[in-house]
């Protein structure tokens, strides 16, 4: 294995060593496949290991590199893929028993940008059935273990990419949000994880969970790194957002806005004190702190709404992909399931025009540039943690997937069981360069306190 001192912290860093020749692609890539052989039979962060593909592709981009033909930042840099993506060639299992032997004959359109990107794809990685549960845990691929405390949960559906950059097993990992799918395993993982605005990122060969909200996620040790993924895999189309790296770092004057009295409803102390310091931090950096005494997208977002509209479209796409043997599905997708047969096509249209009608974004928007949130009220609880305890961590989830718009998690402090705490900031639509510049003052003033 590489030493300590050549084994890059973020993408920038891996791009730098080998831009400099101090470092190869293949040798970062054959560092990874150790650890992950060392480490993934304790983990369970993988379900597919790519190793020959990986070792044939670092060597490819290896030669292009010696050959002046360069890339981008993403050239050479290992990768991992939630095992819903599609990857031609590649066993897809989407966490299923059921599709234990899915292999697709095509490459999902995230796949073909992060390709060309040069992107070097380590392996897929274990979630939830069907990315249909929040706690990650998968009673046929087996449970993903919180790299922090392999008793606790890594959340999901997202876990096998949250504990495989945590792990240190790559350096970044693409997986998606439906509910809170990206941002609780990034919080309760520790590391970073972007939902972008709906629509942002193609969802082309990505098998859903409800269309109406499905996004494609980004996750990465650092903000700077989920900015460059974010520039390698954007519709064409937006061009407003190309080149969000090198970010800015000043929000002097930026108005955040906070919910009153947010210890309210079941946070845990030691969440509502991370939470407490990090706002703190970003008096210290020049943003004015506004208080929302009435969070109107909390209280006026609809549960029921959200539901029948997920719950209806999950049952949907598996009638679709001739899903009709259900005893061998998890307990939680056979609930969802029965769940979604009760809805009729009415309440389904009538609960997407309540969602159509859901328009506190434009109010709020007009009050503060962003929001300050927990991603979720308490730190990752023990794997066999009962069903609402998850329930509960999706308050400050599902409301901005309703909304579809964009919000990071970020490391924000660590309970005294040292597990880690996350800071959620929520933007507007298609503000994710705000975000992400408001998320990197955060890290750097954040690290900085740590280390004083």
């Amino acid at each position: 294995m590489l030493p300590e001192t050549f084994i890059p912290k973020t993408i920038a860093q891996a791009s730098q060593l080998m831009q400099s020749g101090l470092l190869s692609s293949s040798t970062l890539v054959k560092h990874y496949l150790e650890r992950i052989k060392k480490l993934n039979p304790i983990l369970n962060a993988l379900i597919t290991v790519m190793e020959q593909q990986a070792l044939e592709t670092a060597a490819q981009l290896d030669f292009e590199r010696h050959c002046g033909q360069i890339r981008g930042l993403l050239h050479g840099i290992p990768i991992v893929l939630k095992d819903n993506i599609d990857t031609a060639g590649i066993k897809t299992t989407v966490g299923a028993q059921l599709f234990s032997d899915r292999i697709p004959s095509s490459d999902a359109k995230i796949i073909q940008k992060l390709k060309s990107a040069g992107a070097v794809i380590l392996g897929k990685t274990n979630l939830s059935e069907f990315a249909a549960d929040l706690s990650g845990n998968n009673s046929f691929y087996g449970n993903t273990c919180n790299f922090w405390n392999s008793d606790r949960s890594s959340g999901g559906s997202s876990s096998g990419s949250a504990t495989a950059i945590a792990a240190g097993f790559c350096l970044s990992g693409i997986g998606t949000d439906t509910g809170g799918s990206i941002r609780v395993p990034a919080s309760w993982s520790g590391v970073v994880g972007l939902r972008p605005t709906y629509g942002l990122v193609s969802n082309e060969g990505i098998f859903p969970r409800a269309f109406s909200f499905d996004t494609v996620g980004l996750m990465a040790n650092c903000v700077e790194d989920v900015a460059i993924l974010l520039d390698a895999v954007l519709f064409p189309s937006f061009t407003s957002l190309k080149q969000l790296y090198p970010l800015p770092t000043d929000i002097n004057g930026l108005k955040l806005g906070v919910i009153a009295n947010y210890t309210w409803r079941g946070i845990d102390a030691e969440v509502a004190l991370a939470i407490s310091h990090a706002i703190s931090i970003f008096k210290q950096l020049g943003a004015q702190i506004v208080t929302i005494n009435s969070p109107f997208f909390i209280e006026e977002f609809d549960e029921v709404a959200y539901s029948t509209i997920a719950l209806y479209e999950f049952r949907q796409i598996l009638l679709d992909k001739s899903v009709t043997n259900t005893k061998i599905l998890s307990k939680k997708v056979q609930n969802d399931l029965l769940k979604g047969g009760k809805i009729s096509h009415h309440s389904y249209k009538q609960a997407l025009q309540k969602k159509a009608k859901f328009l506190p974004s434009q109010k709020l928007f007009q009050q503060v540039d962003a929001i300050l949130t927990p991603t979720t009220p308490m730190v990752a609880p023990l794997m066999n943690a009962k069903p609402e305890i998850y329930q509960l961590n999706r308050r400050f989830m599902v409301p901005f997937s309703f909304m579809g718009v964009p919000a990071i998690s970020l490391p924000c402090g660590f309970c005294n069981q040292g597990l880690p705490i996350g800071l959620q900031i929520v933007g507007n639509s298609y503000a994710e360069a705000l975000i992400l510049r408001i998320a990197l003052a955060f890290q750097i003033a954040y690290l900085k306190s740590k280390i004083q």
